[in-house]
């Protein structure tokens, strides 16, 4: 395996890349789908980044982690990491404040973006960071942030204006980025690259559903619905859906660009490719908007999963899979040794499909007091650990209010509720080191322009 090229995109449902919600311009995810090996069954193990991309990063389930507040574990072992110690030359590109050095997610990286200037900063981008600088030692004066959030949040609202640089760097820019440094590269290169162009707040694209739709009505848009969730006017709720089809059809093209462009500098002929997406996203569906940390529904744990690479044959897999068997499926193909705290699986291996019973989760919040789903591809059980409550019901038929089993699904019930036992059982059990985390004021007040809540 010569090079190896991990994408991920924030906040795409798997029923936007195929099916009956995929805009019908898309051309690159659909043929990815067709040609790729697909995984129709795939969950993240939370529906938000800051848990999700613990598991991703690591191949280890959210709650085995000290806390998603304070990102990855100094001890955990991370895929870069040990593509790093294989011989790979490593870059790791995005632009979501939860991913950040803060949180410890640059750790194997030689080159990661928003920590190394990598040589390509321009003129423009150098005088960005010393602003930025200047703004979190502004922000560090007590009271200051909330000012200035607050200035943020009103513009938007009231005037459709979004105050500061954007939030994220769109997928045509860090497109060059990943070429550039690829082009550098003299060793066998390990890329990973995050797009935030399909996370809220959604802009208007040209040449998309959404071209209609003026910028200051989206940015208006954003904060009305991110301040009245479930109870935002349903024609609200569709203009916002709107404006996330013409995110998705702008990130298409230009995922579709980015391997036209790695396939002339690395070639992807005996490259390894791997693609998801952190989390999905809900428009009202049950009561829920954007992808609260609580949401175990469909639309906010139904992710895409797709890979391609020498030897792997596309078609089509069932059995449920989750984000914790993608670095186990990376690094078996690098032929790298699993670090021990994996809990996933080799997804693309030869014998995977004869695990016809298995079942995957997804965590939220707390193992205490959190929420916790499990499926084995046809039933799910959904159980609120602080109450007790569940929730049973096949997959794609989730009722609103609590369900229980009749007697023909009593058996499918009594395992998922013992799977869930067990889960919780097992990431109690597991060691834990404690991580001390600084958070900086300037972190936390992006997180709030992204819409989260803390």
């Amino acid at each position: 395996m010569k090079n190896i090229v991990f994408i991920t995109v924030d906040s795409l449902r798997a029923d936007y890349v195929s099916g009956r919600k995929a805009p019908e311009s898309l051309e690159t995810l659909p043929r990815m789908a067709e040609e790729w090996l697909t995984c129709s069954t795939a969950y993240a193990n939370a529906p938000y980044t800051k848990q999700s991309f613990l598991s991703i990063l690591s191949g280890s389930y959210p709650w085995t982690f000290e806390s998603a507040e304070t990102g990855f574990d100094p001890d955990r072992g991370h895929i870069a990491e040990r593509l790093s110690e294989a011989g790979y030359a490593t870059g790791g590109f995005h632009s979501n404040t939860y991913l950040s050095p803060t949180y410890n997610y640059d750790r194997g990286f030689d080159y990661y973006l928003g920590r190394d200037s990598g040589g390509d900063e321009d003129t423009a981008s150098r005088l960005a960071s010393l602003f930025n600088t200047a703004v979190e030692r502004a922000v560090a004066t007590e009271g200051l942030s909330e000012l200035i959030y607050w200035t943020y949040r009103n513009a938007g609202k009231r005037l459709g204006i979004q105050l500061g640089s954007n939030l994220y760097k769109p997928a045509e820019e860090l497109n060059q980025r990943i070429v550039n440094w690829t082009q550098r590269q003299s060793e066998p290169v390990f890329v990973w690259a995050h797009y935030m162009d399909v996370h809220n707040p959604y802009y208007p694209r040209e040449g998309t559903v959404s071209e209609g739709i003026s910028r200051r009505r989206a940015v208006r848009l954003f904060h009305k619905v991110n301040e009245q969730r479930s109870e935002a006017a349903e024609s609200d709720i569709n203009t916002l859906e709107c404006l996330y089809r013409g995110e998705i059809e702008y990130f298409d093209r230009q995922l579709g660009h980015l391997l036209e462009r790695l396939d002339e500098t690395i070639g992807l002929e005996e490259t390894l490719l791997v693609f998801t997406s952190d989390h999905g996203e809900a428009f009202n569906e049950k009561g829920c908007v954007f992808h609260p940390g609580s949401a175990l529904y469909e639309e906010n744990t139904h992710i895409p999963v797709m890979i391609d690479g020498p030897d792997i044959r596309g078609s089509e897999i069932e059995t449920p899979v989750s984000h914790i068997d993608l670095v186990p499926t990376i690094l078996k193909k690098a032929g790298v040794e699993l670090p021990e705290s994996v809990d996933g699986r080799d997804i693309a291996g030869r014998d995977f499909e004869t695990a016809s019973d298995r079942v995957v989760f997804t965590e939220s919040y707390d193992h205490e007091d959190g929420g916790l789903m499990c499926t084995d591809g046809e039933y799910k059980l959904i159980r609120d650990l602080e109450t007790g409550e569940e929730i049973f019901c096949r997959r794609n038929a989730e009722p609103e209010n609590i369900n229980q089993p009749d007697e023909n699904e009593s058996v499918i019930y009594d395992k998922l509720a013992e799977a869930l036992d067990d889960h919780v059982q097992s990431v109690t059990d597991a060691e834990v080191t404690d991580t001390d985390g600084d958070i900086s004021e300037n972190v936390r007040l992006q997180l709030r322009k992204l819409g989260y809540k803390e």
